[in-house]
């Protein structure tokens, strides 16, 4: 019955357009966010939704994997207005994570991410505006990448922020997400020569004990490339990264959806409400000086290690919260969540998150940055280290 309750809508059986193709063999998961052909897609708000007409066509990307021979099993449940991290939308079945039953699923895209973990889908896709698809993955134990921005189409994706909309995907393995970045975020510099990894020393001080870094440590043995650390990519680099991606967001969400949020009149979670409130907030000096700025920031976070290289940090801020987590610990964790994610999204990198290991039964994972458009050095890099 869950299962049922998390789709938007289901295919039964799942449709498929081609019987040929690379992703032949895959099944595919959408989130409700994303265009499907004779259904109408939605923001995880029901009443949004009401008397919409339905998509004429897939969106853009949709189209490209079932012409290579996806198999499509729906449309799933996101959080209301595609901004909240928890994973909880109260117009829905609650979700409950698949590994870890007593903790979070996380959001945006939460229902691809426990269809893709209870092994319904292959892969999972969704709008990754805000860590959408890579919050989920990461509290799931899923990979999850966010390619370069503009590599993938974004038509037909219901957007968030137009700055920051992009494409996300999840998998239980990283052949499925190496195989997509290939075939469909394209075009990708050619990986010529890996010189190592970059290891955000300071932010992984931050959020992880030192039994959870030990293990980090452990795994890295395994990568026989060079390993080095930095202390130039702290605490108040994210925090900026952060205030300037909400700076920015705001005045292109409240465009899209501050007049019918007006008229709607929602009781939102509480979580929900005080990032929409933090996006009220903003004046348009500070949108227009943060858009202003951002190359800057961007241009000062790529110096910070070179382009034949990867930065590694945490994916998740230490150990992931319970489902009955109390209002100052998940306000703090959403807090540090979000810094992590805006680095990519701010900065415009491609990202891979890679589940590592669990301790005291939650799941650690770290998160792949390379420069913009060395998408390939990102699956490289894991490849070696995971192979």
């Amino acid at each position: 019955m869950l299962d049922q309750a998390m789709f938007a809508h289901q295919f039964d059986p799942p449709r498929q357009d081609s019987l040929s193709g690379v992703f032949r063999r895959y099944k595919l998961a959408v989130s409700h966010s994303v265009s499907v052909e004779e259904h109408v897609a939605g923001i995880g708000i029901p009443s949004w939704s009401e008397g919409r007409t339905a998509a004429s066509q897939d969106a853009a990307v949709v189209k490209t994997m079932m012409a290579q021979g996806a198999s499509l099993i729906g449309q799933l449940q996101m959080d209301p207005l595609g901004v909240s991290i928890t994973g909880f939308n109260p117009f829905y079945a609650e979700l409950r994570n698949p590994h870890f039953r007593q903790y979070r699923v996380g959001g945006v895209n939460a229902g691809i991410a426990v269809a893709v973990a209870k092994k319904l889908a292959d892969l999972g896709m969704g709008n990754d505006a805000f860590g959408g698809v890579r919050i989920p993955a990461a509290h799931c134990g899923l990979f999850g990448y966010r390619p370069t921005p503009n590599l993938i189409d974004t038509q037909g994706i219901i957007s968030v922020a137009e700055t920051f909309d992009n494409v996300g995907v999840c998998s239980a393995a990283l052949g499925p997400l190496s195989q997509f970045q290939e075939l469909v975020a394209k075009p990708s510099s050619a990986v010529t020569n890996i010189q190592g990894v970059v290891i955000a020393e300071a932010v992984f001080a931050l959020f992880y004990s030192d039994e959870a870094m030990a293990q980090v440590y452990q795994h890295l043995e395994r990568l026989s490339l060079p390993q080095e650390s930095t202390l130039a990519m702290n605490k108040l680099v994210l925090s900026r990264l952060e205030n300037a991606q909400v700076s920015i967001a705001s005045q292109e969400f409240l465009l899209m959806y501050g007049t019918w949020l007006q008229q709607a009149k929602l009781d939102l979670p509480t979580s929900t409400q005080q990032y929409l409130d933090r996006l009220q907030a903003v004046d348009y000096k500070a949108h227009y000086q943060a858009k202003k700025t951002r190359k800057q920031l961007r241009d000062t976070v790529c110096a910070m290690w070179p382009s034949d290289k990867v930065l590694l940090l945490p994916s998740t801020p230490g150990a992931i919260l319970p489902r009955d987590a109390d209002a100052s610990d998940s306000d703090a964790f959403n807090l540090s969540q979000r810094r992590l994610m805006a680095l990519a999204e701010v900065c415009g990198l491609p990202q891979l998150t890679i589940p590592l290991f669990e301790h005291q039964n939650t799941p650690y994972g770290v998160t792949l940055l390379a420069h913009p458009y060395k998408d390939k050095l990102l699956m490289e890099v894991a490849r070696r280290w995971l192979d």
